[in-house]
């Protein structure tokens, strides 16, 4: 009986048709399952390649464990109530994304958690689709530990120069990561760290090429963050160029393992494989904290901002004002920190102080009816009246203009501040019609009966009806507080 070269067992040789049996049963079927395993759109396009002896790679478990984990969290923000298909930034930096000034404050660890959260369904869809093309095939040539170092420090990378590049925008998804992965294939590509056939690897070059030039074109229209593409894509580019090929791969379906493991070169090239990983983490992870560094020095403004938000949460209202006034100092430019500051001077009774920001935050952002409301607020407290009258009635055009009047309880408290200003400038009819009005709408708001009783009350020739000004009340802020103002 014929012995089987591969594993030296006796078999037989008899066999139907015109190529009769060289190895036993058991190998052919095992070179069968191997050569059916690895096949692919690689394989399949190069069906001439020579043989070659390759250990048999295992699926692309980092992929599908970024994938995984990305559905995960798009799963659990749903149902916690967030929108499946357009959940607003609130609820996304709730989530973990990146939002500079918190990143900044004390949040770096948002730089990653950004990069698994999204903004809907098609978000999601199209980015899963994306890193499962590019993870499929960058993944076997990398190998599985190298490959998600340098997953993880391209979506780093793409966070990090979304934060320099506008600190103020909310910032999610996997896209920065995924640029990341379509660079280091351009590398892998061009610096022939492949064994595919060069006609094959100038065919992938060119999809990824018009891939990343569509992708950026089609980021320029807005609403798409193309500063973290771009980060990405050049930090996949020089990982891709720094990382040499760490697994071998088929270079055809002639694929055949031969015979049995080669444990030591195996082992081998496990080590050299830690060594590779560690080697990229520990680049990108000296990179990354020393552009965290200068980014912070160059916005130390935002981050203060960021340090002003927690601080009201924590309920700490005159520490958050003091980082607000360091904030402004250091940017006066900065509308969301003035217009923050203005409101946050107002909440703790100090309208005084609450004008100079206000009145910064009117010019950056002129025409806006809640900064117009609350400077006339402050005005008021502050003992202007005659400045505070304009801006109320401007307040109440703007906002019977967005029809927000309807919608809102803003109405009643610039009705509420015009009533007051109109009284201390004597216009007692005015002021009666606005009180009344508020009364007619809802009868159990307490101010304006206690406005309206004092201007029906009998008065003396040297007094003068003091109002109340409830300045929590009536200030105006956002559902976004304190994160927005």
């Amino acid at each position: 009986m014929p012995v089987c070269p591969s594993c030296g067992k006796n078999f037989s040789g008899f066999s139907f048709g015109a190529n009769p049996a060289t190895e036993c049963s058991d190998c052919r079927q095992a070179k069968a399952q191997a050569h059916a395993a690895n096949l692919g759109p690689i394989a399949a396009a190069n069906p001439t390649a020579p043989l070659v002896a390759v250990r048999r790679l295992p699926l692309p478990a980092v992929t599908l464990g970024i994938i995984t984990a990305n559905v995960l969290v798009y799963l659990a923000m749903g149902v916690s109530g967030a929108s499946w298909t357009d959940p607003n930034v609130l609820e996304a930096v709730k989530w973990g994304a990146n939002f500079g000034p918190l990143t900044l404050s004390s949040d770096g660890w948002r730089l990653f958690t950004s990069t698994f959260v999204h903004f809907g369904i098609i978000h999601i869809a199209l980015n899963m689709w994306c890193l499962w093309n590019l993870g499929t095939t960058l993944e076997p040539f990398m190998g599985r530990k190298v490959f998600g170092v340098m997953y993880v420090a391209s979506g780093l990378g793409a966070s990090l120069v979304s934060t320099a590049w506008n600190p103020w925008k909310v910032g999610a998804g996997a896209s920065g990561a995924i640029f990341g992965l379509a660079g280091a294939l351009v590398s892998y590509f061009a610096l022939k760290k492949t064994p595919l056939d060069r006609t094959l690897v100038n065919r992938n070059l060119k999809s990824l090429g018009i891939f990343i030039f569509y992708n950026l074109l089609y980021g320029m229209r807005g609403g798409v963050d193309n500063s973290a593409h771009i980060g990405g894509l050049v930090a996949g580019l020089i990982l891709g160029a720094a990382i040499p090929p760490m697994a071998r791969v088929p270079a055809g379906p002639q694929y055949i393992p031969v015979g049995p493991p080669d444990l030591a070169r195996e082992a081998d090239e496990e080590s050299r494989t830690n060594r590779a990983a560690f080697a990229v983490a520990a680049f990108s992870a000296a990179l990354l904290i020393l552009g965290f560094m200068g980014i912070h020095s160059q916005k130390l403004a935002v981050a203060r901002y960021g340090g002003a938000v927690k601080l009201i949460k924590a309920g700490r209202l005159d520490q958050a004002a003091a980082q607000l006034q360091e904030s402004v100092k250091l940017d006066s430019s900065a509308y969301l920190a003035q217009a923050m500051l203005g409101e946050l001077q107002l909440k703790l009774e100090n309208p005084a102080a609450a004008v100079a920001p206000l009145e910064a935050a009117s010019k950056i952002q002129p025409r806006s009816f809640d900064l117009e409301h609350n400077l006339a607020l402050a005005y008021l407290g502050a003992g202007r009246p005659a400045d505070a009258l304009p801006l109320a009635n401007s307040s109440i055009l703007s906002q019977e203009e967005a029809q927000e009047a309807a919608k809102s309880t803003a109405w009643w408290a610039t009705f509420y501040i015009r009533g007051v200003a109109e009284a201390e400038l004597s216009n007692v009819n005015g002021a009666t019609n606005d009180f009344r009005s508020i009364v007619i709408a809802d009868p159990d708001l307490t101010e304006p009966k206690s406005a309206l009783a004092q201007l029906q009350a009998p008065k003396s020739a040297d007094s003068s009806p003091q109002f109340e000004v409830p300045y929590a009340k009536l200030v105006l802020q956002s559902e976004y507080w304190p994160l927005f103002p």
